[in-house]
């Protein structure tokens, strides 16, 4: 262990978890507010007839359960989201509930741990709470995860695991308890919920030996067991699965094809005003810069969060359908809302240091982070407020007055697909915004608030608020805070490299 990681040690006490808790209630409870109580998507049905089928005693799904016979008899996901939504089923089905009311809670819990995780994480970096407490809000609140949060899509799991890998790593390096077995669970969570997980979960580990020297590692083969064990546990089930259902123990590509120029993917993912993840997910724009200031405080906490962050546009840049189908925003991009969200807060805390002399720069920065904040608060709320379906089946239908068939046909259809991939009117955003200005409730979505109010609804929305705020209460009195902090995060490590031998 480095001086310096020796020195602050882990900085997770049990005031933390209760506001990481909170947190968890807190997001759970928004999510909640603009529950659908149906699962639209194709990948959710066979996510949730997978469920109900071990529910049944058996693994295969019946031809009735997949419209488009490309999952029989065998499921090509990944069996995380099935096992996560089981329990709900079972809950449902002894309840007689209906819509889906509880099975449509996995996306949800998932979410809020993974913010709680997030809070956590903060702590561990020696943050203050109330930074910690933006980092982990504003990964749901402010990034497609809302929105995410209304499916049955794998998603959720990966953008948890995804933390826990980074919590469990960082705790390694600080030589608290259980660091090795969240960073395991991490990677086998993963696993579980998607094979391709494999590399952009996995490829966290190349940068262990930043946190932990070799030397270290090497004198604690004890540990090795927390990381090793799930993870094998993981690749057992799914080569066997995968052994089972394609008679390979490799499991197969499902969906698509690593066709796309990689340039062409990368522009659409990072660039295009039609499926852009800082289109989509506006706050997180000041990652950049956060990524930045990290770095001069902890290099390899920065590097596992923006190589975390990076590899996912890089893999899915070349992928056939790389803006994720039927969906809302870069779908295979939502699990960087974790690290990005952790970069994105860090970024705003060194202007609210500065001399009041410099009033003039702190207002400009304040009018930025919050132009940002209500950008992001706008585009999550049209996210809920109408299904991102519709825009996408205004893309793929005619307009309806024309009778052009062939070639002519195609070029409209072609015209419509380009806007709605790379132009922000034609886009789920723009759509969106035209049918909520055009007061248009044809497609208003929200199971507790179609027609009147119900309470479940209105009691949501009041714990989304006021867990937030008693956390906020909590985390005022800061004993581990820097005594120069202002509000915000402080100066979380020192300038010196951590972590590093």
């Amino acid at each position: 262990m480095t001086a310096a990681a020796a020195r602050h040690g882990s900085s997770i006490d049990r005031r933390d978890l209760v506001l990481a808790g909170l947190v968890a209630l807190g997001l759970l409870a928004l999510c909640v507010a603009v529950q659908r109580g149906r699962v639209p998507s194709y990948d959710g049905k066979i996510a949730y007839a997978t469920a109900r089928a071990i529910a049944d005693g058996r693994l295969h799904i019946l031809p009735a359960d997949d419209d488009f016979k490309a999952n029989l008899p065998y499921s090509h996901y990944g069996i995380g989201m099935p096992l996560v939504i089981l329990p709900l089923y079972l809950i449902q089905r002894a309840l007689g509930m209906a819509p889906d009311l509880v099975v449509t809670l996995a996306s949800p819990l998932l979410l809020a741990a993974a913010g709680a995780v997030t809070y956590l994480i903060g702590r561990e970096l020696a943050w203050s709470r109330r930074g910690s407490l933006c980092a982990a809000l504003a990964s749901v609140a402010l990034t497609q995860g809302l929105q995410v949060s209304q499916e049955l899509f794998s998603e959720p799991g990966i953008a948890l695991c995804t933390a826990l890998l980074i919590l469990g790593v960082l705790r390694w390096r600080s030589g608290a308890a259980g660091g090795p077995w969240l960073t395991g669970a991490g990677l086998g969570g993963a696993l579980l919920f998607r094979s391709d997980s494999a590399a952009l979960v996995g490829v966290g580990l190349l940068l262990l030996p930043a946190f932990v020297p070799w030397r270290r590692l090497l004198a604690e083969r004890r540990k090795w067991v927390g990381l090793i064990l799930p993870v094998l546990l993981a690749v057992a089930w799914t080569a066997w699965y995968a052994e089972l259902r394609d008679g390979s123990p490799i499991p197969k590509v499902y969906g698509g094809t690593f066709t796309t120029p990689l340039l062409t993917g990368l522009f659409g993912l990072l660039l295009s005003h039609g499926k852009s993840l800082f289109v989509y997910n506006p706050f997180l724009i000041l990652a950049i810069p956060g990524a930045v200031l990290l770095w001069r405080r902890d290099r390899a906490a920065t590097a596992l969060v923006v190589v975390l962050a990076a590899v996912r546009p890089l893999f899915y840049a070349r992928w056939s359908a790389w803006f994720g189908g039927v969906t809302w925003g870069p779908r295979f991009l939502m699990p960087t809302a974790v690290p990005l969200s952790l970069l994105a807060v860090y970024a705003v805390s060194p202007f609210w240091r500065l001399p009041w002399v410099r009033l003039p720069l702190r207002a400009v920065a304040a009018a930025v982070v919050a132009g940002l904040v209500a950008a992001s608060v706008a585009v999550s709320l049209l996210s809920v407020w109408v299904p991102y379906g519709a825009a996408w089946t205004s893309a793929v239908t005619p307009p309806a007055a024309s009778k052009l068939a062939g070639a002519a046909r195609q070029q409209v259809l072609d015209r419509q697909m380009h806007a709605y991939l790379y132009s922000f009117h034609g886009s789920s955003i723009g759509y969106n915004l035209r049918r909520v200005t055009r007061h248009d409730n044809r497609f208003f979505p929200l199971t507790h608030f179609v027609g009147a109010a119900e309470p479940i609804g209105v009691l949501a929305l009041v714990v989304a608020v006021l867990a937030p705020l008693v956390a906020w209460g909590l985390a005022a009195r800061d004993d581990r805070a820097p005594p120069d902090e202002l509000a915000g995060l402080g100066d979380p490590l020192p300038r010196e490299r951590v972590g590093t031998g």
